[in-house]
């Protein structure tokens, strides 16, 4: 057996995260959409969440509800009341079988969790109460701390997850644009690691770059640092961050995933 294929075997347990649960087949950040993640054997789902009006948490990926309504009915979730939400049907935009679904709670979310199951949490809306409401929340719920982590782009908001809640994973989300030249790539290493010390965060989830290389995992590991990828949605990329070790990998189609994943390794095992 070849090193790689070895390596590919250590990181059979790399955690599939179902990206807005399974977008492909059912409608984004709804129950319909998480409870079909799970079905297809996705060890996470990932959702998106603002607070409304009333500071309750619901999940939705945009701060106004015009993309996800059939009839392009625009209201901010912000300053709108949970009840005013709860009449749009959020579903029949992605086929008339999921007519009538509505946004989900952040409630609602947890409580369709299996057992064994975890959620990654999107903070979209970057105001304080967000934190201190979803510590609030969490605290209802019996979901063991390595079946929650807390994900944003914004640095700030990084800072206050951690705050609230010390315990739970939290990781920085980065998107790599800025690194497109190679002559760039070891400065933007450095830039990255000098923001997660600042942070003081769990780790990073990262777009699926090129960038993402066996320097990147070496130095976030020498940090006690997580590595985690998303837009994960070809075999060959999935595989090539596997062999590297990473946390987890957040895809739109987990069951594809999964079957592809399994099928690959089997293959270089028969090799």
């Amino acid at each position: 057996m070849t090193e790689k294929n070895m390596q590919t075997n250590k990181n059979k347990n790399t955690i599939i995260v179902a990206h807005r649960g399974a977008p492909y087949a059912a409608p984004e950040n709804t129950i319909p959409s998480f409870e079909l993640a799970f079905k297809e054997d996705a060890d996470f789902i990932e959702g998106d969440f603002w607070l409304t009006k009333e500071n309750e948490i619901v999940c939705i990926h945009d701060p106004d509800t015009k993309r996800v309504t059939e009839s392009k009915i625009k209201m901010k979730v912000q300053s709108s009341t949970l009840s005013e939400l709860k009449k749009l049907d959020v579903g029949s935009w992605k086929g008339n079988e999921y007519t009538g679904t509505t946004i989900p709670t952040l409630k609602e979310v947890l409580q369709i969790i299996p057992e064994g199951k975890g959620i990654y949490v999107e903070i979209k809306d970057d105001r304080e109460i967000f934190a201190e409401r979803l510590r609030e929340i969490l605290k209802q719920f019996y979901i063991p701390n390595d079946k929650l982590r807390i994900i944003s782009f914004n640095p700030n908001t990084v800072r206050l997850a951690k705050k609230y809640l010390p315990e739970i994973k939290v990781y920085w989300l980065f998107e790599w644009y800025f690194s497109k030249k190679r002559c760039l790539k070891s400065l933007a290493l450095r830039r990255l690691m000098q923001t997660l010390h600042t942070l003081k965060c769990d780790g990073i989830d990262l777009n699926s770059a090129p960038y993402i290389d066996e320097k990147l995992v070496k130095t976030l590991r020498d940090n006690n640092l997580d590595l985690c990828a998303y837009d994960v949605d070809k075999i060959e990329d999935a595989m090539r961050l596997i062999n590297l070790g990473v946390d987890s990998i957040t895809t739109n189609s987990p069951l594809k995933m999964r079957e592809e994943i399994k099928n690959n390794i089997n293959n270089s095992e028969i090799k």
